[in-house]
């Protein structure tokens, strides 16, 4: 006899962004940058650092699936 489960799942992402400033040097450019709006940011890049991995596996029915 089949059961139906919920199943969860969780991956890590990282986003690069990257934004363009006018400064005097790098350390001023960094200063500027990280006090700049992320909504002004342009998302380059959606990397996945780690493959998908299960959480949580929750039973929500018993026996209704037995023509799968």
């Amino acid at each position: 006899m089949k059961k139906k489960y919920n199943v969860r799942a969780s991956q890590t992402q990282y986003i690069i962004y990257e934004t363009e400033v006018v400064a005097k040097n790098k350390e001023e450019a960094e200063e500027i940058a990280l006090n700049t709006d992320l909504e002004k940011w342009d998302d380059e890049n959606i990397e996945n650092a780690d493959g998908l991995s299960i959480d949580d596996v929750e039973e929500i029915e018993e026996g209704v699936w037995n023509n799968i």
